[in-house]
């Protein structure tokens, strides 16, 4: 639990800083994008867990609700924060938190460069009391009493690359290829019954990892007609035995200067299952 609150603690702090940073370095200009976006919707999560008790493995969809928030100001720097939040799925209490930066800036001829950074945070509490299935490697199938599991995933990241950007009044579109390195801190306790030997054992394990990953992707941003918003992203982290791959994609579409509507799709894995998800929402622009 120690390192449960500890995890909550730097990602959250990490979240706040990044987001802020533009803020505080200099206020806001008449050519800033803003944009805000609560969401509701659909997600699947899936769980894994390997151990020598045996392999445990959830799925279930259920409620989704979202916040999105985006700061823009055109060839200075883009934030953003995405806060989510699932009630009830995997017998499962489940919060996300991704938060990005990036600035931009030349140096000489060469325009369009990108540094930047970021946050992913993710944190599970189950409690499934006697509804876990275990499978032993002889694919014998355990019941598990009283299952409790929390654990939290905490992967700051950097990365840089060059934007390419191309259009004209009517349409803009931007493509950001990009590299970068991230470390996953997973942190959590477990614990469970086994019906044997009588009258049962009672297992508690810690869960503390840390892995570093190599990053590469790519994002697809386009502005059409200047009421249809694009955001397309995919990449990977990999190391040479693992390879998590992660897509999303934004659209809005404005009624108006200030009003639109939003849908979401991301796609992502990680050490611990994957999430997939569809939401939508109303996005406000000032």
């Amino acid at each position: 639990m120690r390192q449960i609150a500890k995890s909550i603690t730097v990602g959250a702090i990490a979240a706040v800083f990044l987001f802020m940073v533009p803020i505080f370095s200099a206020g806001a200009q008449p050519t800033d994008i803003r944009i805000v976006a609560p969401y509701a919707g659909f997600v699947t999560s899936v769980y894994e867990r390997e151990s020598a008790n045996g392999d445990i493995r959830l799925k279930d969809t259920d409620l989704m609700l979202g916040l999105y928030a985006q700061w823009i100001r055109p060839g200075k720097f883009q934030a953003n924060a995405f806060l989510y939040h699932a009630p009830d799925v995997n017998y499962a209490s489940l919060w996300g938190l991704h938060t990005n930066v990036d600035f931009y800036f030349a140096l000489g001829e060469i325009e369009n460069l990108v540094i930047g950074g970021g946050v992913q945070f993710l944190m599970i509490d189950i409690d499934a009391g006697d509804n876990i299935v275990s499978v032993s490697p002889m694919g014998t199938e355990v019941n598990l009493q009283d299952f409790t599991l929390r654990t939290s995933v905490v992967a700051p990241y950097l990365r840089t690359g060059r934007q390419v950007p191309f259009g004209d009044a009517r349409t803009n579109v931007v493509i950001f290829p990009w590299v970068g390195g991230e470390v996953n801190f997973v942190g959590g306790d477990v614990s469970f019954g086994l019906p044997f030997p009588p009258p049962g054992t009672t297992i508690d394990e810690s869960i503390d990892d840390i892995d570093l990953y190599a990053l590469a992707g790519i994002n697809v941003r386009a502005n059409l007609w200047r009421f249809l918003q694009i955001d397309a992203k995919y990449s990977a982290a990999f190391d040479p035995y693992t390879f998590l791959p992660r897509a999303s994609i934004m659209t809005n579409v404005f009624f108006t200067r200030n009003l639109g509507v939003s849908y979401r799709f991301s796609a992502m894995e990680s050490s611990a299952g994957s999430t997939v998800y569809h939401i939508f929402g109303v996005a406000g622009a000032f």
